[in-house]
Order: C-alpha cells, then structure tokens, then sequence
C-alpha cells in the first residue's frame, strides 16, 4: 500500500468514527422523544436528529460541507458526548 493509500484509509476511518458519534447522538435524542409530550420540544427533537441524519452522512465527503462537519463534531458534539457518556 503506498503513502497516499495509507493516507486515505486513515482519514475515511476518522470520518466514520465522526460519523458514528453523530449517530450516537442521535439515538439520545431518538430515546428522549419517547418522553417528551411538549409538543414544541418534541418538534424540536425531531429537526435536530433529522439535521444530525445529514450530518452523519455529510461527514463522510470532502468537500467544504464536510470539513464544516468535521469541526462542528470536534468542537461541539464531542464535548456533548461526553458528559452523556460520563453520565450513564
């Protein structure tokens, strides 16, 4: 495998491990719509794992979109991930 192979299965492999902490968001609000009866709150659960379906597909590109992406996981979702996960 050349350098640039080798490259290039590093940086798919961070994408979907991005992809899949997107998507470990998503099951906690998924999970948190079962009980919520607000029905603006619940509406408002509902955009936010439809955006997060994007977003765990776009994350997986390369274009600008999925560099925007790719911060917006680092910078926001990680740290939200992990107080969900310091909690349980």
């Amino acid at each position: 495998m050349t350098d640039r192979q080798l490259e290039q299965v590093r940086m798919f492999t961070k994408k979907e491990v991005m992809s899949s902490a997107i998507n470990e968001l998503r099951g906690y609000i998924i999970r948190n719509l079962s009980s919520v009866t607000d029905d603006d709150r619940r509406q408002e659960l509902m955009k936010q794992q439809r955006l997060l379906a994007f977003e765990a597909n776009a994350v997986l590109g390369d274009d600008e979109i999925a560099q925007s992406v790719q911060d917006k996981v680092l910078r926001l979702y990680s740290p939200i991930l992990k107080r969900y996960n310091e909690q349980e």
